[in-house]
């Protein structure tokens, strides 16, 4: 909405307020209708393409919800029933208005299915609470009535408006933070516009200037939603910004356990469903969250193993497995192997033919690899660039040079095309006796000097490095 329509739909409502007033107030009341519709569409226009298009949308229904309520309220005062009257229809809006706001405010959203689900089953005990006791305040008095519903009027805006300002000075994403800031402005203008009428106009006959008021908060809540503002967050510390995003989950019970107590002179058993029910969702959303965050860290951690373009291990997989495949190997009384394996002329073949060729040719010898080492005890590994390395038990050197051999021949039998012809592979292999003392990575380095030599050799080839203890010097810089 643009500031020239707000303010002609402002100018347009001062003029039927002052030329007919309280003498015919269907005039006011339509406009002031109107206002919670024009900021509801205002929420959906504004959550095209925003990373926060829930909460706009969510916005929206809350306004909407608040121009039903004012429709169930005109049908009221038109017909002249009373508070102690009142259809379940109007008494429905007027409380559930509050809650889509409270949901968008409190609620940490995200999470998995079952810990939004905890947030819905806490919102609908919100619900049941505002329900049942403003219909029970519906039996009394009118002065008990309007004094009930405007305490917990109070407390809920207020909350609202704290929890909004909380999630505001907290959040980092430009959209987010656009939306919470407009959701500050907004419920700090209801709670003081619902504070101002409740406590000094109380009995002010409908079509009067309160009603100007009223629409322009709406109007005022349609233009920011219509014009963006995505100033960048100020730096927080990151400690504060980690304790507001530890405490957002305790929102929305805490903010049932206050409407609990605010019920309890009226509905003593409901108060305490209430103080459960916040205490076991706390409690349940805690370990759900819990259960979520550790599947995420086991995630990160197999991310953190895997060679993304391959789905191989990666090296630092391979280090860490190292010395539990040497003790596998060990326990089954046989020796261990490690082979070094290198694709020939792979800067050539993607120069050739370009990188993403390239990758497709290191994806298909990994395959070819990893369908030759079929054992559980197999360990392949992806060591950086066009290096592969594989750890086995075998039981003699003869066995593994074996081994290099058929790898060597199934990338061979495979012919990728590549400059030369087609992709080959050269291996060196290092063994290691069961019984050697020595360090398994003793056998990466001897394997490593075992490639040097196999590419030295004319490449496409498989080379053993020699069962010497000391280490061999790698004579130059492999090609």
């Amino acid at each position: 909405m643009t500031l020239r329509a707000a303010l002609f739909f402002m100018v347009t409502h001062a003029l039927v307020i002052g030329l007919i007033g309280p003498e015919d107030p269907v005039g006011s009341h339509l406009l002031l209708m109107t206002a919670p519709l024009l900021a509801a569409l205002a929420c959906v226009r504004r959550a095209r393409g925003s990373q926060a298009a829930c909460k706009w949308r969510t916005l929206g229904i809350a306004v909407c919800l608040f121009s039903l309520a004012l429709l169930a309220l005109l049908y009221r005062k038109v017909t002249g029933i009373g508070p102690a009257e009142m259809t379940l229809s109007s008494l429905l809006l007027y409380v559930f208005y509050r809650i889509p706001l409270t949901y968008v405010a409190a609620s940490p959203g995200g999470g998995t299915r079952c810990i939004r689900a905890v947030d819905l089953v806490i919102i609908a005990l919100l619900w049941l609470l505002y329900f049942v006791h403003t219909q029970a305040l519906a039996h009394l008095n009118t002065a008990l009535w309007m004094q009930g519903l405007s305490t917990m009027s109070a407390v809920q805006n207020s909350l609202v408006f704290c929890f909004a300002l909380i999630r505001f000075l907290a959040e980092d994403n430009a959209d987010r933070r656009d939306f919470f800031r407009t959701l500050t402005i907004y419920a700090l203008g209801y709670f003081l516009l619902a504070l101002y009428i409740n406590t000094f106009q109380p009995q002010v006959p409908d079509g009067g200037w309160t009603d100007l008021l009223i629409s322009g908060l709406f109007v005022l809540l349609a233009v920011m939603a219509g014009s963006p503002h995505r100033a960048p967050a100020p730096a927080m510390p990151r400690h504060l910004r980690r304790i507001v995003d530890a405490g957002v989950p305790l929102m929305l019970p805490l903010l049932l356990m206050m409407v609990a107590l605010l019920v309890a002179r009226l509905h003593p058993t409901l108060a305490t469903i209430g103080f459960i029910g916040a205490m076991l969702g706390y409690a349940l959303r805690s370990v759900l969250t819990q259960v979520e965050i550790q599947r995420q860290r086991d995630e990160l951690e197999l991310l953190a193993r895997r060679d993304p373009l391959t789905g191989l291990g990666n090296r630092r997989n391979f280090d860490e497995s190292l010395g539990s495949a040497h003790r596998r190997a060990r326990r089954q009384r046989l020796g261990l192997a490690v082979l070094m394996i290198d694709i020939d002329h792979f800067k050539r073949l993607n120069d050739t033919y370009g990188h993403p060729e390239g990758d497709r040719r290191l994806r298909a010898v990994a395959a070819i690899l990893d369908g030759c080492l079929q054992r559980g005890d197999d360990l392949l590994a992806r060591y950086g660039g066009e290096e592969f390395i594989a750890a086995l038990p075998s039981p003699d050197p003869a066995h593994a040079l074996g081994l290099g051999e058929r790898l060597r021949a199934a990338v061979e039998a495979a012919v990728l095309p590549a400059p030369e012809g087609h992709v080959t592979i050269s291996i060196g292999v290092a063994w290691q006796a069961a019984g050697d003392d020595r360090e398994p990575r003793d056998l990466v380095d001897r394997a490593d000097q075992a490639l040097y030599q196999a590419k030295h050799a004319g490449r496409n080839c498989v080379h053993a490095a020699p069962p010497a203890k000391a280490e061999q010097a790698r004579p130059g810089q492999r090609a």
